[in-house]
């Protein structure tokens, strides 16, 4: 024992030298694990708030939404904002439904809807009054304005408005009214199932119409809807 007291006090110099030595490369050790970990923690931060970013891109790009904006017969009408994948009725039913005097017959409730899209919900009274028919099956068309503006779609009592351009696509296409069938003729302007239905019918029991003016004789055909489809019909 007395032999270690003197080899501490010879060399306590050394000694405490050595530990000082020790004791900073602890330090020094203990520093470069703490970083390295802390650099791989970060690391591990960034990649989990990358990747959550990137779900939520996701998930927003996923779910789109679409402004509709719903007038007339409704107890509520407005601009409404409703899901992608979103239809008519949905619509409707946010406008807090249809008045009783709604004409409902008209409006397809089942389509999906489109971005800045028109619902224009008639009244019976507005209906009735349109050619002098009650059922007008032109309102189950959708009509297509390049210019936002829908007065034309309404005075056509067309229900489902959406931006476009009827006339283009129709221009390119003449129409027979003696051969077309019926999905041909609904591709004019104003001509539902039923006045197709009707056309046909009138050629059956009358023969083939003699002019284009002729197709004024069919029943629901008035002189407002013979001046929108005659540059696209053909005898």
């Amino acid at each position: 024992m007395q032999d270690v007291i003197c080899f501490i006090k010879r060399n306590v110099r050394d000694i405490f030298l050595f530990s000082l030595i020790l004791i900073v490369l602890g330090l020094v050790l203990y520093k470069f694990y703490f970083t390295s970990s802390q650099n791989e923690l970060d690391s591990s931060l960034v990649v989990a708030l990358n990747n959550e970013e990137e779900v939520l891109k996701e998930n927003l790009e996923e779910k789109k939404a679409f402004n509709v904006d719903v007038k007339g017969a409704v107890k509520k009408p407005g601009v409404y904002m409703v899901a992608e994948e979103a239809i008519v009725n949905d619509v409707i039913n946010l406008a807090g439904g249809f008045n009783s005097n709604a004409y409902k017959n008209g409006i397809n409730l089942s389509k999906r809807v489109n971005d800045e899209m028109v619902i224009y919900v008639y009244t019976k009274t507005e209906i009735k009054n349109k050619d002098n028919v009650v059922t007008v099956e032109s309102v189950n068309d959708t009509c297509k304005t390049p210019d936002y503006s829908i007065c034309e779609c309404i005075d056509k009592k067309e229900s489902i408005i959406e931006n476009g351009n009827n006339e283009g696509e129709n221009s390119t296409n003449i129409i027979n009214i003696n051969t077309a069938n019926a999905e041909q003729l609904t591709s004019l302007t104003g001509i539902g199932e039923a006045k197709a239905k009707a056309i046909i019918e009138y050629r059956n029991v009358n023969g083939a119409f003699k002019s284009i003016d002729d197709i004024m004789e069919v029943s629901g055909i008035g002189e407002s809807v013979f001046v929108k489809i005659k540059d696209h019909i053909t005898i």
